[in-house]
């Protein structure tokens, strides 16, 4: 009979250990949930306490990833694998068999939502590293999946800094995985995000050891890394060296250097990046000039800031919502909020396609610095070309008119808006109401407390007490 192999052989034994231990956790947790208790009687204060509560009152559905790998058969979700036993998997030194057992045998079917729930779950930042290079190696499209990248970044960010020690790799590589080009971008951003400039400029010097040589993507990353770290010279000495390795910047270089640039407030240097990056065939798309846009406003230059929208319009290429958003806060950032608001007005009558980003920003704005006056008049000027502003946006100018207007004008505005299809939320209908009842009015905060049920904001529960 043909021998197993010693490592097949002490693996064998473990799986049934943790498998065991996997099982015997679960023992832990009560087999059937506590009987519900009655319910206490719902009264006028409980809705009060509920006017922070998110939904409005309405029940909420979890959207988010499940705790653990979804299973073929969908009625048997109860039976979650336990992170904390993945964990203990991730702590040994054959995880990656083990790991290979658990998928094989059907306990760990991988999609993007399990891997997810399994990388933002872990204490030791080395644990979602190895979790990912194991399952790069058996789902490299789930490994690829940018939702799956932005957890594995932000969980390296958030736990790290994960080191590439030489045990490390030797562990990976002696496991039967790899690193991979996306796995070692999104270790480079997570560095750059920790301002660990020096480090990765002293990885990019040896990724050979890793099996890489530079690619204008490995570049990229780098670049990126240290411009957050804020090292913009490193980042140039980068940039330059690019055609040493055969390396051709492309236009995310160009636009990663371009924000380095703009958030330092050097203007001239930006300017001169994007005639570069035109001259070798690049045209700035509408990332690059919301970048601009930016970069100007953060030098108090407001004026340079409503030019480059008056550029894109001339080469076609319509700003999207950040660009909008970029424009709005940074004028308000650069400028006495009093002339802010004259002059997105004024943009807005020039620009009237871009109506309902610019209003619903520019409502914002005014509602953040009290300006109710301003908000009122907004609201009347453009709902009168119109404008029907978003419900959060609505539910903010609200909660400013109550303060800073008489009520009369602002239940005026509220049911020209209402009758437009946007619905206050709970909690704006609690400020009103309050505010109603102070001044005396008891009838109409009695009318728009019965609004409140009409427009589902509340159930029929704490209708019927009522």
């Amino acid at each position: 009979m043909r021998r197993l192999p010693p490592l097949a052989s002490r693996a064998s034994t473990a799986l049934t250990t943790l498998s065991d231990e996997a099982f015997a956790h679960k023992k832990l947790l009560p087999d059937n949930p506590s009987k519900p208790q009655p319910k206490p009687p719902v009264r006028w204060g409980d809705i009060s306490r509920a006017r922070e509560a998110p939904g409005g009152g309405k029940p909420l559905h979890d959207s988010g990833p499940s705790d653990s790998f979804p299973r073929e058969d969908r009625s048997s979700r109860d039976q979650q694998i336990d992170r904390r036993y993945i964990s203990r998997v991730l702590s040994r030194k054959d995880w990656f068999l083990l790991l290979t057992h658990e998928h094989r045998a059907k306990r760990a079917v991988l999609s993007a939502q399990s891997v997810a729930s399994v990388l933002q779950n872990q204490e030791n930042p080395v644990h979602p590293l190895k979790f990912y290079i194991w399952v790069s190696s058996f789902s490299p499209g789930i490994a690829k999946n940018r939702s799956v990248r932005a957890v594995l970044a932000n969980a390296l960010h958030r736990k790290g800094p994960v080191v590439l020690s030489a045990e490390l790799i030797q562990d990976v590589r002696s496991s039967g995985g790899r690193f991979t080009e996306d796995l070692l971008c999104v270790l480079i951003g997570s560095w750059g995000r920790l301002g660990l400039a020096k480090y990765c400029d002293e990885v990019f010097g040896q990724i050979s050891f890793l099996g890489f040589s530079p690619t204008t993507r490995i570049y990229n990353a780098v670049i990126d890394a240290l411009v957050k770290a804020n090292s913009l010279d490193k980042a140039y000495l980068k940039f330059q060296q690019m055609a040493a390795d055969n390396c051709k910047p492309d236009r995310f270089t160009y636009n990663i250097l371009v924000h380095g640039v703009c958030r330092a407030g050097v203007m001239d240097e930006a300017r001169r990046l994007v005639k570069q990056m035109e001259g070798v065939g690049y045209k700035p798309n509408v990332y690059t000039y919301t970048i601009l846009i930016d970069g100007f406003c953060n030098a108090k230059m407001a004026d340079e800031a409503f030019k480059v929208i008056e550029t894109m319009r001339k080469r076609n290429v319509p700003p999207n919502e950040a660009t909008i958003r970029s424009l709005v806060h940074g004028v308000f950032r650069c400028t006495d909020a009093g002339k802010a608001f004259e002059l997105l007005c004024s943009f807005v009558e020039r620009e009237p396609s871009l109506i309902k980003f610019t209003c619903d920003t520019l409502l914002f704005c005014l509602s953040n610095n009290s300006m109710a006056r301003e908000a009122a008049g907004l609201l009347r000027k453009f709902g009168e070309r119109g404008y029907v502003p978003d419900g959060v946006t609505f539910n903010i100018a609200i909660v400013c008119l109550v303060k800073g207007l008489d009520l009369n004008e602002v239940l005026e505005l509220l049911d020209r808006f209402n009758k437009r299809g946007v619905k206050p939320g709970f909690s704006t209908y609690y400020a009103l109401i309050e505010a109603l009842y102070k001044a005396g009015r008891i009838q109409d905060g009695d009318q728009y407390l019965n609004r409140i049920f009409e427009d589902g904001q509340v159930s029929n529960v704490f209708r019927t007490i009522c």
